[in-house]
Formats: C-alpha cells, structure tokens, sequence
C-alpha cells in the first residue's frame, strides 16, 4: 500500500514548503497512479489529496519580492495620477495612515485632491516578505506636493523613511495596502 507522506524539501527561498512525496513499498518512490486491484479507492484517494495540495499550494505560494516592490511603485504613480478611484481601490477597507496623524484610507483622498503629489522618488526599496499573504516595504522617499493653486503655488517638499503593509486578499491573487507610515528624515522645506 502506498503512504501520502509530507517532507520538507530543501529550498534556496523558503525552507519551510512542504512538498506531497508518495513513498511505495520496496523501491518505489515516486507519485504515479496505482494500478487497478482490490483497493480501487485509493486511485480517487490519491486524486483528491492531490487535488487538495494545489488549493493548499495555492493559498501559501509565497510572493516574489518584486512583485511587491511593484505594488509599491505601482501606488506611488497612481497617486500622482490623481486617479482617486483607482488609489482607493488599492487600499484595504480598514486602511490606515499614521505620520503626524492617525489617518484612513478617505482622509488621504481628501488630502491628495488638496494636495497633489508633483514628484517622487523612492529609495533603497526594500522588501519584507512576512507571510505567503502579508509582506512589507521600507524605503526613503523624497517626494513633492503642490497644495496650491496655478495663480499661488504651495510647494511641499518632503524627505521620509516610509514602511507599507500590504495583504493579500482571501481567496484572490489581489494585494491591497494595509498600513502605511512615514517618518521624517529632516525637516520639511
């Protein structure tokens, strides 16, 4: 009879997958369909477990770092784009902001049609991969807001070290902003 085992299997990236090893007797070793005989179950058994790891698999696929340093950027443009449906929808329901105040996601759209982000540049972008579904950013970012009008320009120009949380969603490949922070580095202009 053949035994579904897990064994951790040795991964530059991540040590901790586990990966589905069927092991048979004598020198079988390898996954393969089992043979019709007494035992016709065990074919449907195997085709579920099986069935069953790519969802599992599925679910705790971890990340590529650059797929989040993507995210990152990807929000920063959209931001100064100006698009506030679109940077809404990259924000999780419960988003939060914390710099000199406490902020959620519907403050920061209000404050982005005040204040509209000319300029920005991220720095030494970094990437934390927590979790298959959490990961998070720390980077320097030196950015540029006019909080104006065309006739009376209100230059804003701020240097920050900045981490973001981002989540993926239940059930889907989407991430959304969690959290953010931003700390000054020095003094605003």
């Amino acid at each position: 009879m053949n035994i579904l085992q897990a064994s951790a299997v040795s991964n530059l990236k991540n040590s901790n997958i586990l990966r589905l090893k069927l092991q048979g007797e004598g020198e079988r070793a390898s996954v393969g369909v089992p043979q019709k005989d007494k035992q016709g179950s065990s074919y449907l058994f195997v085709v579920a477990i099986l069935a069953l790891s790519v969802v599992s698999n599925a679910q705790t696929t971890f990340p590529a770092p650059v797929e989040i340093g993507n995210l990152e950027q990807n929000l920063w443009t959209t931001m100064a784009e100006g698009d506030f449906t679109a940077v809404r929808s990259l924000f999780t329901k419960d988003f939060i902001q914390v710099n000199e105040k406490i902020q959620a996601a519907d403050a920061i759209l209000v404050n982005l049609k005040h204040c509209r982000l000319e300029s920005y540049e991220l720095r030494d972008l970094q990437v934390r991969i927590l979790s298959p579904d959490s990961a998070l950013t720390a980077y320097h970012v030196v950015d540029t807001f006019n909080c104006g009008t065309e006739d009376h320009p209100e230059v804003k120009k701020n240097d920050n070290n900045s981490i973001t949380v981002w989540v993926r969603q239940p059930n889907t490949k989407k991430w959304l902003v969690q959290a953010h922070t931003e700390t000054p580095t020095s003094l605003a202009k």
